[in-house]
């Protein structure tokens, strides 16, 4: 049976999203891509950092860090190591606090690149929001209008479940509005909103041409009506 040509090259992205190489196996001239993101928790008063690692540019394999390469955060090595999405290396901490990320390469080369809570605009969910199961809603934000560059994404916690999520990245946007269709699930009361803001920016020092990434995100939650 011959296969579709869109799902032969869905497999092959696939899979090549899923390799994985040792770094101290690549030769000693390959520039590594650096991708990095943090998401400034605060509904759980909490850090999360993320790191991972590609071969030569952003569509490279991803690479466990071996050979003597390492990455640290703030100076520690990574609370978990798991291989199941995009970032391999996780790190955590309780507060809003500032990262540094400090990658050291197998040949003792080391970059620093750094993500503070003042590189991203603050975001809230104001009191008195209420969002249709049948119309939706205009969820507004407190906070700065959205500036060229970000994102915000919204959804609703119900009940231990999640609706999926609304997007909007327009500059100059200070609400985001919910359809229907994503709340239609629900129960009437009251829910638990999140709003998640988001920018990327380039790196402070990169490795050679290889290029890379940090993702700095701002999350926040309050309590809505959904009738």
């Amino acid at each position: 049976m011959r296969l579709p040509l869109i799902l032969i090259l869905a497999l092959s992205v696939l899979l090549t999203a899923c390799r994985k190489e040792e770094s101290d196996n690549l030769p000693a001239d390959t520039s590594i891509y650096q991708d990095y993101k943090v998401i400034f928790d605060k509904p759980e008063n909490r850090t999360r950092a993320f790191a991972t690692f590609r071969k030569s540019n952003s569509w490279g394999t991803r690479l466990q860090l071996t050979g003597g390469a390492s990455i640290t955060f703030n100076g520690n090595v990574h609370n978990t190591y798991t291989e199941l999405d995009n970032y391999f290396y996780r790190w955590n901490t309780t507060g809003m606090v500032d990262v540094d990320f400090r990658f050291t390469r197998s040949d003792g080369a080391w970059f620093v690149n750094s993500i503070s809570r003042s590189d991203s605009n603050d975001v809230a969910v104001p009191a008195n929001i209420v969002l249709s199961r049948t119309n939706g809603g205009l969820a507004t934000w407190i906070g700065q209008p959205l500036v060229q560059g970000e994102r915000m994404e919204v959804w609703v916690r119900q009940n231990g479940s999640n609706s999926s999520k609304t997007m909007l990245d327009v500059a100059g946007s200070s609400a985001i509005f919910i359809p229907g269709t994503v709340l239609s699930g629900l129960n009437m009361g009251t829910a638990d909103l999140y709003f998640n803001r988001s920018r990327t920016v380039g790196l402070n020092e990169g490795d050679n041409n290889a290029g890379g990434r940090r993702i700095i995100e701002v999350e926040a939650r309050g309590s809505v009506t959904i009738e």
